[in-house]
């Protein structure tokens, strides 16, 4: 058995693995996945739940976008 080590984030609940090891593998193949995660995260902003309720808008969100667009026009 072949043994890779790579650090990676994971996102939607995907690990993707990085190109260099993408090639090597077929569609299919059986492999042994160990995951290992950090005690602590090293990722700055990870709880957006903290930023809950701290924006004051001044405006409806979409009419502000419709505002904006019509200066593409």
């Amino acid at each position: 058995m072949q043994a890779i080590e790579f650090e990676t984030c994971v996102y939607n609940n995907v690990i993707e693995l990085p190109l260099p090891y993408q090639q090597h593998w077929r569609e299919g193949q059986a492999v042994k996945v160990i995951v290992l995660v950090a005690e602590h995260d090293a990722l700055p902003n990870k709880d957006i739940q903290r930023h809950a309720g701290t924006i004051t808008l001044t405006q409806d969100p979409l009419a502000f976008q419709a505002v904006l667009r019509d200066e593409w026009q």
